[in-house]
């Protein structure tokens, strides 16, 4: 039953697909419209492979052997387009950008704390005692009460880097001294996260790599694409030798937090090549995709409550779906009752952005004077 549930989100995934002919490609497959609808597929994915965990079984399922594959290749992706994000919106906004940063990280890390929050509410509906000494813990992201509050630590920590590597160079043709400053700082999160945050996690640093790795895609796409869509020919030759790097570290090496780091960054890059050749482009996948945040960290509150209230025990179609629809209705909710935090600090931006400007008028009016 879970194989099927698994194939029925293959199907949807494939709903309006669409795949360039010969020697033809999309140019526009890393812009948000696009890259949206490859995040839904693996936000679908996170979900599943969460419920397996809840669930466990003796029986052999196809979709439990994939999932245990990828692990957390599921995230790499998010943290990928992430990095590349940043700076492409540094490279078209410039310094403007840089400054709302600290806005962007004061507005995911409130979000969190509602999110631990309900956690709490949720350990005490279910009876699970919760120390107050963790409960603390967890708003600065050293100890969990059940969520997974390493990605909300990493995806802030990262906006953080992104901003103090950026914003004192101002000139623009260096902003690219900005990746290599934030690729140094990735080392010493690595071994501190690693050894004194979450102590021998390897789960929770070896995704940051592919943070950084769209950073420097971001820098040299151009180059990538004139030497990889030249034609079919070098195209399958181009993924054919990620294809088999990837196969080699994965295989013939052994599992060190740096070489994880390597074999998902380059499942990254073999994931966004296909992407120059197939889109995938629905209504459902951008479903997910625009409400990913709060259906990676809200979807433990319904599993855990429906797991330790044995709901739907005999049924696991049922079970799954009643899971799924609740999880993304509640972060649906969720994120529409927590807007006005992203409103209040956007308006906060703009006042701010208009006193300075009318600063500046009285400024040009006083020295013309």
């Amino acid at each position: 039953m879970e194989d099927l549930i698994f194939l029925i989100f293959c199907l949807l995934s494939i709903i309006d697909i669409k795949i360039k002919g010969f020697n033809q490609y999309f140019n526009d497959y890393m812009e948000l419209k696009n890259t949206n609808a490859i995040k839904g597929i693996f936000v679908w994915m996170i979900v599943l492979s969460h419920y397996r965990g809840y669930y466990k079984s003796n029986k052999i399922y196809i979709y439990r052997t994939i999932l245990n594959y990828l692990g957390q290749k599921m995230v790499s992706l998010f943290l990928f387009y992430s990095g590349f994000g940043i700076y492409e919106s540094i490279k078209n906004k410039g310094i403007k950008y840089i400054r709302t940063l600290p806005r962007k990280i004061i507005i995911l890390f409130i979000k969190t704390q509602i999110i631990i929050f309900i956690f709490f509410l949720n350990n005490l509906l279910l009876g699970i005692k919760t120390k107050l000494k963790n409960y603390f813990l967890s708003i600065i992201f050293i100890s969990s009460i059940g969520n997974s509050n390493w990605f909300a630590f990493t995806i802030i920590s990262f906006y953080f880097y992104a901003f103090i590597s950026f914003i004192f160079i101002k000139n623009e043709k260096k902003f690219f001294l900005g990746i290599l400053i934030i690729t140094i700082i990735n080392f010493f999160h690595v071994f501190f996260v690693y050894n004194y945050f979450y102590p021998k996690m390897r789960f929770t640093i070896d995704n940051t790599l592919c943070f950084i790795i769209g950073l420097y895609y971001s820098l040299f796409k151009k180059y990538f694409d004139k030497i990889i869509m030249k034609n079919d020919i070098i195209y399958i030759g181009n993924i054919s030798f990620f294809i088999l790097i990837y196969y080699y570290y994965y295989v013939y090496q052994k599992k060190t937090v740096l070489i994880v780091s390597i074999t998902n960054s380059i499942f990254c890059l073999i994931i966004v090549i296909i992407s120059m050749k197939i889109r995938f482009n629905n209504e459902f996948l951008n479903l997910l995709n625009s409400h990913s945040f709060s259906i990676y960290l809200l979807q433990r509150v319904v599993m855990r409550f429906i797991y330790f209230k044995k709901f739907f025990k005999n049924n696991e179609f049922i079970r799954f779906f009643f899971e799924f629809t609740t999880i993304l209705f509640i972060s649906l909710l969720f994120d529409n009752y927590t807007s006005f935090i992203d409103k209040y600090f956007k308006n906060t931006n703009q006042n701010k952005h208009n006193f300075f400007n009318k600063n500046e008028e009285s400024l040009i009016i006083i020295n013309n004077k």
